[in-house]
């Protein structure tokens, strides 16, 4: 979903001159007045020093300044005395703040505060956080410490339609489903604050927080954090930023990219009761809600292999596949539902991958790995399976020889065990 830029130095080198004639001139032809001791070179200036913890942008007239990872978790601008009050009014229409929003005042601690302080003696130094939304603010320069949470999270977080505390992986279709619910298209000319901006074809997306800045998290892997850059800088690699190695496997695109094409997307308010369904549907959907609630809450606590264990991944797979129709509904709340399903198998999969697999011994042995941690017999393991049982027409007292039967059958279909009993 996510690539990186190689960033090429360029050399522009100046044309030569055309070349032309000068009058033959020696030191006899000249006046005795004329002839001057050479001049010494002026001094060149000293050219400024780039910031090395910081990257600094221009937004309404006011140089933001945005801490590279590792050096700071505040938005940033050094303002001269007097300068405050309309640097604010300036950085508030380009964040689409509330009028009351203020710059916070920052005793310089983080990297990037000591040095833009050192390079601008005599400044206020200022957070924007208060401009920003307040999932951004929560979340910038942090890391999820869990793999799963996508670009597409990071962007529905960042507008408030997902809680920041509940991180997850957000996949394609149901990233489509929201959009076509919930927001309509702009062209990239009328991006302004709040809006979101699928880039090349569902590639990537990112949130747009007005002044050419936006907000985003490159992949799904655990080692991209989320960060402020230029919208055109989507793409390039930054400093400190995680590079892979020969040993992190196939599971990221490191291929060079730049922002070929934008659909914009922006809220439009809408709300959607549950609207028309069937109990069999009703039921389906209550089932995916458990599941949401589960995943949410086990994931970030590295806690999914241990709880919910490797037949949950395997189950998803099967409810995908057998739900489908959910898919074309004529209820647009049971689709959204349904691709909800979608993005949990895939959360699962990179939950089980991270916790389990990260090692190449682990990963050696991912066979009996995964066989320890197929199916943990708890609360969670019994309750899906005996809600499953209702949907496919079976009593709840079959409960727990369902259970035998699904341990029993190691990387087989749990919902086939499910359907089967009797």
């Amino acid at each position: 979903m996510t690539k990186k830029l190689l960033l090429l130095l360029c050399l522009a080198a100046q044309p030569p001159l055309h070349a032309f004639d000068l009058p033959s001139l020696t030191l006899d032809s000249l006046p005795p007045a004329a002839v001057q001791a050479p001049a010494s070179p002026p001094a060149r200036a000293a050219a400024p020093q780039a910031a090395a913890s910081f990257a600094a942008y221009p937004v309404n007239g006011v140089a933001v300044a945005v801490p590279n990872i590792g050096c700071g978790n505040r938005l940033l601008a050094a303002l001269k005395p007097g300068s405050e009050a309309s640097a604010a009014a300036a950085l508030r229409k380009a964040f689409g703040a509330a009028p009351s929003a203020g710059l916070e005042a920052v005793q310089p601690q983080s990297r990037a505060e000591l040095e833009l302080a050192a390079q601008n003696p005599g400044a206020a130094i200022v957070s924007l956080n208060p401009l920003l939304p307040p999932n951004v603010a929560a979340l910038f320069n942090r890391e999820p410490n869990f793999g799963g949470p996508n670009c597409f999270n990071a962007a529905f977080t960042a507008a408030g339609m997902m809680p920041a505390d509940r991180l997850r992986h957000v996949g394609n279709p149901e990233a489509d489903q929201m959009f076509a619910m919930y927001y309509k298209q702009v062209q990239r000319a009328e991006l302004k604050a709040g809006d979101i901006a699928v880039l090349n074809d569902g590639d990537h997306a990112v949130y747009y927080l007005g002044g050419g800045l936006v907000f985003h998290k490159k992949s799904y892997l655990k080692q991209h954090i989320y960060r402020i850059t230029r919208l055109e800088k989507a793409y390039e690699p930054e400093p400190y930023e995680w590079k892979p190695s020969p040993f992190d496997g196939g599971g990221y695109n490191d291929r060079p990219d730049t922002v070929r094409r934008l659909q914009g997307w922006r809220p439009t308010g809408a709300q959607y009761q549950f609207g028309p369904a069937g109990a069999d549907e009703i039921a389906k959907a209550q089932v995916i809600a458990f599941l949401q609630e589960n995943v949410e809450r086990q994931a970030p606590r590295w806690a999914f292999a241990k709880e919910m264990g490797y037949f949950t991944e395997r189950l998803l797979e099967n409810l995908v596949d057998d739900w489908s129709a959910m898919a074309r509904s004529p209820n647009p709340v049971l689709r959204a539902y349904y691709h909800r399903l979608e993005s949990f198998r895939d959360q699962a999969n990179q939950s089980i991958e991270t916790e389990l697999l990260s090692s190449p011994h682990a990963q050696a042995n991912a066979y009996e790995v995964l066989k320890r941690a197929w199916l943990p017999r708890n609360g969670y393991s019994r309750e899906l399976v005996e809600r499953l049982l209702e949907i496919y027409g079976k009593d709840r007292a079959l409960t727990d020889r369902t259970l035998d039967a699904i341990a029993a059958s190691y990387e087989g279909s749990p919902l086939e065990r499910i359907k089967a009993a009797n």
